[in-house]
């Protein structure tokens, strides 16, 4: 289900802030990594344009703290229809990926990093490689979702 949020000027009267479209998808990205907050606090970027094999490339690839696998799609502007089956052939090749697959994407992310003890830092517990990846989620990041993206996903 899609979720749109707004950021709004308080004022006189509150009124929505101009919707602006970023210059690139590597600048969202690049400040995503450096406060992953803007997508949310409770997560770990563990990679980043991680190739599939399948010729595609996920943007960035998270871990929730239940060791969940969160796949990020970013689109600076408005998503084509398409994004959607990129977004469902990467969680398709995600679902596949073991401890030690995810602990070389890290190393890969994060040069000299080890993924349980990352894991245990960022959230006060160990990481649990029989919980790791059991489900996944798809978030698609954009200014706006087509009518046909919305659609599909609902």
């Amino acid at each position: 289900m899609p979720i749109h949020h707004s950021i709004w000027r308080v004022g006189q009267g509150p009124a929505p802030l101009p919707k602006k479209e970023i210059a690139s998808e590597a600048l969202l990205e690049s400040m995503i990594v450096a406060e992953r907050a803007i997508l949310s606090p409770e997560w770990m970027i563990i990679g980043r344009q991680q190739e599939t094999g399948h010729g595609g490339r996920i943007d960035l690839l998270a871990l929730a703290p239940d060791g969940s696998a969160i796949l990020i799609e970013l689109k600076k502007g408005r998503t084509p229809r398409e994004v959607v089956a990129h977004a469902i052939d990467y969680a398709a090749w995600a679902e596949k990926l073991d401890a030690q697959a995810l602990a070389q994407i890290y190393g890969r992310f994060k040069p000299g990093g080890n993924l349980a003890t990352d894991f245990q830092a960022r959230f006060g517990q160990p990481l649990d490689e029989e919980s790791l990846n059991q489900s996944h989620q798809i978030v698609i990041v954009a200014a706006e979702l087509d009518a046909s993206s919305k659609r599909i996903v609902g």
